[in-house]
């Protein structure tokens, strides 16, 4: 028998830890309010000569139960302030992965 991870493991780390965002969908279609996680990382990548760049991963996890459209590459996605929170701002979704358990990773590109 299967876990249902939607419910026992991303509904409780949403309610605990998700914040307001909006997106608004390259095809021009309406723009809308949900909620996400978002986190970002540091990445160090060594290149052929040894050297190491230091980039940052920029992620939103979000549930897919509370989406009836996933969001797509190409979407832009506005994180507001909240609360004492200050707003993150705009970002495009380079890529999107479903994890096939309930929840997808939005990968976010800051636009300037």
């Amino acid at each position: 028998m299967g876990l249902d991870f939607s419910t026992l493991v991303y509904l409780p780390a949403q309610e605990m830890f998700g914040r307001s965002v909006t997106i608004t969908p390259a095809d021009g279609s309406g723009a809308y309010t949900n909620r996400g996680i978002y986190n970002r990382n540091s990445l160090n990548v060594q290149l052929d000569d040894a050297s190491i760049i230091n980039e940052q991963e920029t992620i939103l996890d979000i549930r897919n139960a509370e989406y009836p459209v996933i969001p797509v590459q190409g979407d832009t996605v506005t994180i507001p302030a909240d609360g004492a929170v200050p707003a993150l701002g705009d970002f495009q979704i380079t890529n999107v992965f479903d994890n096939g358990g309930g929840e997808t990773t939005l990968y976010l590109r800051k636009l300037i």
